[in-house]
């Protein structure tokens, strides 16, 4: 088991080390690849009283407040002969490296957004020695408001994680209280890699290596049927696995009302919005390739092949819940750490239903009810909840999903460190188009998962008022609420003013090489669908095209009843 060891014990110098599990090493030489699977998280915020939050000597203070509480976030990786390992060491818990907080002025919220984008498209901001960073955007134009953007390795974090950080900034930025916090021992005991969190303390190493290697057979099983697939059309290439992706986000927000409908029809059916947005994302897919074949931009060979495949998607899923008991409640549902694995689903061909491609048509294509009834797309949601049941239900489904980052290592390793090797040369050589009809390689045709409320996880106002069961005054230990004491620092009902209010936030993901992910979320109380792709594979109007589709398809077969005839059922 990879836990903690002390090198230097020196007071206030201590060094501790360990190794990386093996999905913090797969997603470690990701980040190597030009920041792949990286996360930016882009906030806008309005301060509330006249207190500056944002100024420098308050932030730092506040990241100061987050590292003691969260010491993962200084943690820098070390090449060992062993493999990689992650080294902490204690000053820099007070200590700012050069580049860790940066503080400089923007004229708007574009121009924020901008310097956004040009950290996504740039160098890698993170390194080896630093994995997590924080900008400060103060405004020129409106002195209330400003931006915070903050950027961190994937080998520490994810979605619960993330939002854990986010939520402990803002309220150490808002107020001057300086909860309690646990030892450096005891925070860094919270932080073992996935393989040692799995529930294995009862069995001896005969056994745990036995659970082990029955995970790996059963997911080397699953993973033959992975054959065949198709996606948007792209531009593939002999080199686009190891060339770093051009990161591009897409976005559209769904209104309230439609929002509170679609999920109150999820619920009525029996399925949940997770289950039913692949089959929506797969019928608004059939509908962008249709509208290309009948103008010709895709040929019969490719048209006839693309339909007698299967349709792969893949996604992240939180372990958390399955992980060791004790830890989920001393905060592990939400303590910083990478603690993810995958799912793999599949579903049948693309939906073309019985009718003549070139009658129906609605904008260029046959209408969602010509391709799939709304029967079909019951039955195809089925499908994934019955995939995803089978998936869960498994007795050795946590052995089966750490089994899968298993074979991600190599791959990994190679492309960073060709990478590395070549850097930029790689960008502009020729490449040859990869051809791949008919050749039955495996193809995903999207990436993607629906994280579900987001307001309970990350909340708009700081500080959080007592009440809350994340507030660090909150009297009652959640397992979401990491990194603070169970005990409240504030009297019983007191009162404690909003200063900052969050206006607007997205995260962007750094997409992986030929990569096309849509995921979905509500937020403040609206459903959101958010496109990362590679822009080196997927043209812009291409996937800006499909993403209309989605939200399309989500208020034809989710949006209304279809027991009577309703206005919004247009297409």
């Amino acid at each position: 088991m990879s836990s903690w060891t002390q090198l230097d014990s020196s007071p206030g110098n201590r060094v501790f080390y360990r190794p990386l599990g093996i999905t913090e090493t797969g997603f470690y030489w990701d980040s190597i690849h030009n920041s792949t699977a990286d996360s930016v998280m882009h906030i806008h915020l309005s301060k509330l009283q006249q207190d500056d939050v944002a100024a420098l000597p308050n932030v730092v203070r506040a990241w100061r407040s987050v590292k003691r509480r969260f010491p993962l976030l200084v943690a820098e990786v070390q090449a060992h002969e062993s493999g990689p390992r992650f080294c902490v060491h204690e000053g820099r818990l007070e200590k700012l490296l050069p580049e860790e907080v940066t503080s400089r002025d923007v004229g708007s919220f574009a121009e924020a957004d901008a310097f956004v984008s040009s950290i996504l498209e740039g160098p890698r901001p993170l390194s080896s020695e630093l994995l997590a960073r924080v900008y400060i955007l103060r405004r020129t134009d409106r002195n209330d408001h400003f931006h915070v953007v903050m950027i961190v390795a994937h080998c520490i974090t994810d979605g619960s994680s993330t939002s854990t950080v986010m939520r402990t900034f803002f309220d150490a930025l808002s107020s001057p209280i300086e909860h309690p916090v646990d030892s450096l021992e005891e925070r860094l005991a919270m932080y073992l890699s996935l393989e040692s969190q799995i529930p294995y303390k009862h069995l001896s190493v005969a056994q745990r290596r036995w659970r082990s290697a029955i995970g790996f057979a059963i997911y080397t099983v699953r993973s033959r049927v992975f054959k065949g697939g198709h996606t948007l059309p792209g531009k593939f290439t002999t080199t686009t696995s190891v060339t770093p992706a051009l990161p591009r986000i897409l976005v559209q927000t769904m209104p309230q009302e439609l929002s509170q409908l679609v999920l109150h029809n999820c619920k009525r059916l029996g399925i949940t919005f997770n289950n039913a947005y692949f089959t929506v994302s797969q019928v608004a897919m059939a509908r962008v390739l249709c509208r290309r074949y009948l103008r010709g931009e895709i040929g019969e060979e490719e048209w006839n092949y693309r339909k007698r495949q299967p349709m792969h998607f893949y996604g992240p899923l939180n372990l958390r819940p399955y992980l060791d008991n004790e830890w989920l409640k001393k905060g592990g549902a939400g303590e910083v750490g990478l603690n993810i694995s995958f799912f793999h689903f599949v579903l049948p061909f693309m939906p073309l239903g019985t009718c003549d491609l070139t009658s129906d048509l609605v904008n260029g294509a046959p209408s969602f009810a010509s391709l799939m009834s709304f029967k079909r797309f019951l039955h195809r949601s089925a499908l994934v909840k019955s995939q995803s049941e089978k998936l869960f239900r498994h007795p050795r489904f946590v052995d089966i999903s750490v089994a899968a980052h298993v074979d991600r290592i190599e791959p990994s390793r190679v492309a960073a460190l060709d990478w590395v090797q070549q850097g930029e040369e790689r960008r502009h050589r020729e490449n040859a188009r990869l051809e791949w009809v008919g050749t039955n390689d495996p193809i995903l045709a999207q990436g993607g998962s629906s994280l579900g409320n987001m307001d309970t996880l990350f909340p708009l106002e700081y500080p959080l008022p007592p009440s809350h069961p994340l507030s660090p005054s909150c009297p009652e230990q959640d397992p979401g609420k990491a990194g603070y004491k169970s005990h409240a620092t504030v009297p019983e009902g007191a009162v404690i003013p909003s200063t900052l209010r969050v206006e607007y936030w997205r995260t962007h993901l750094h997409a992986r090489p030929a990569e096309l992910y849509l995921g979905a979320s509500k937020c403040q109380h609206k459903l959101q669908y958010n496109v990362f792709y590679d822009g080196n594979v997927f043209d812009d109007n291409v996937v800006q095209e499909w993403l209309d589709e989605v939200l399309e398809a989500t208020s034809w077969y989710l949006g209304c009843s279809h027991e009577v005839e309703h206005p919004r059922c247009k297409l």
